[in-house]
């Protein structure tokens, strides 16, 4: 199995980190993309990877990071792109990411005005753009985060020139409409996290399952998003890169297929995806 989004790098793991990653590696896991979430936060998830064989980062910057409403229009976005350029050279980096748009803080509608609000889109929008150029640049994956923004990242994602690009949507929850139209494109992939495993009957649980029925296995990869999402096997305890296992039995399960079959697509989709070695 592949865990091909975690933080390892966040203070969760500060205490016993190595013991972490030996723990997935001496339970089967081949291979664990160590995800950025900015400047310091991608510097470390490289430190991490350097230090393991089987661990690989990625560079980039949330959209909560452009969500700071006092921050400027430009919020020096050259700098900080010239930064990821830079740590994106690093041979143990295969993705930039993750990087997208989220729309999902209702809380935004009582804290900012109107004006402040269309300030931060238009501020996450901008620097999504910039690492989807830079990623073709450098001719990398990006890793996609979305919450109530499906249409407008579509809109993005789905731009001519940006057809190039393989994308993968992390933690993946959209409608059935959501779907249908990324399924049109034949650069987009989806992973799933420990959500899926929560119990039904939830809206949002038969969202997932169907979005797994939807989906075809090779379009698909598992995503534990650790340490947040633990499974339900695991729920209310910090979450590692080994219980994508339960991943894969729910999807296994959903699609009435045998855990070997989703591991061994999966771990195709992954190695292929980020050009692993």
């Amino acid at each position: 199995m592949i865990d091909t989004h975690a933080h390892l790098d966040f203070p969760e793991f500060d205490q016993d980190r190595k013991e972490v990653i030996r723990r997935a590696f001496d339970n089967g896991l081949k291979a664990i993309i160590n995800v950025g979430v900015d400047l310091e936060r991608s510097r470390k998830s490289i430190e991490i990877a350097e230090k393991h064989e089987g661990v690989f980062a990625s560079v980039g910057l949330h959209p909560k990071y452009f969500s700071k409403a006092k921050l400027s229009d430009t919020l020096k976005l050259s700098f900080r792109i010239d930064e990821l350029r830079k740590l994106a050279r690093n041979k143990k980096v295969v993705a930039v990411g993750e990087c997208g748009l989220d729309y999902f803080h209702g809380t935004w509608n009582i804290e900012h005005g109107t004006e402040e609000l269309e300030r931060i889109k238009h501020n996450q929008k901008k620097g999504f753009l910039a690492q989807i150029k830079l990623a073709r640049e450098l001719r990398l994956p990006v890793i996609l985060h979305c919450r109530d923004a499906w249409g407008e990242l579509f809109g993005i994602v789905s731009r001519y020139e940006f057809r190039v690009t393989k994308f993968v949507l992390h933690c993946y929850s959209g409608e059935k409409k959501d779907t249908d139209k990324f399924l049109e494109l034949p650069n987009i992939y989806f992973s799933f996290s420990g959500n899926i495993t929560y119990p039904k009957p939830t809206e949002r649980a038969e969202r997932l399952a169907g979005a797994v029925r939807m989906i075809p296995l090779d379009k698909i990869m598992l995503d534990s998003d650790a340490p947040f999402l633990a499974p339900q096997d695991r729920r209310g305890k910090r979450n590692e890169p080994i219980f994508v296992k339960y991943i894969a039995k729910k999807i296994a399960e959903v699609k009435e297929v045998g855990e070997e079959e989703v591991e061994n697509a999966t771990d195709e989709n992954a190695i292929k995806f980020f050009c692993l070695s």
